[in-house]
């Protein structure tokens, strides 16, 4: 199965759970000679009254969300692992890392169980449940 994967996705939130998943992603990925994409989504709905949220602010939070991940790249540095690249979309985190991993080559998502938003998680449903059933392909849960 290992030799099947070339590419994985995963989700991050800067939570104790994603940053697992993504050490464990990373350790895959270098068992199988594979690559890590590492996605940060953006919640696009911040609506203060009745006014959304500029462009040119949504364009400032894509820029320090992408730098927020840099962390990520350095952590695999650290482990001489380089093939691991970082992105940031806006939208619905549960659409769009479902929407990604179905249309993205990817072979496998590697998702934490829980993320930041407790409170959210209970009114809307788990992110990491929402792409276990959503996903076309396999998905990796970490606790």
């Amino acid at each position: 199965m290992l030799e099947d994967i070339k590419q994985i996705l995963v989700p991050v939130d800067d939570s104790e759970h994603s940053k697992e998943a993504f050490r464990n992603a990373v350790e895959i990925a270098r068992k199988a000679g594979a690559k890590v994409d590492v996605l940060s989504v953006v919640t696009d709905d911040y609506v203060f009254g009745d006014i959304r949220i500029s462009e040119s602010d949504k364009e400032k939070m894509k820029l320090r969300t992408l730098e927020s991940l840099e962390k990520y790249v350095e952590y695999g540095k650290n482990r001489k692992f380089t093939d691991i690249r970082t992105f940031t979309t806006f939208g619905n985190p549960r659409r769009e890392i479902a929407k990604i991993a179905n249309e993205g080559d990817y072979q496998l998502v590697v998702i934490g169980a829980t993320g930041k938003g407790a409170v959210s998680r209970a009114l809307v449903g788990s992110v990491a449940e929402y792409t276990v059933r959503l996903s076309q392909i396999p998905v990796l849960v970490i606790k």
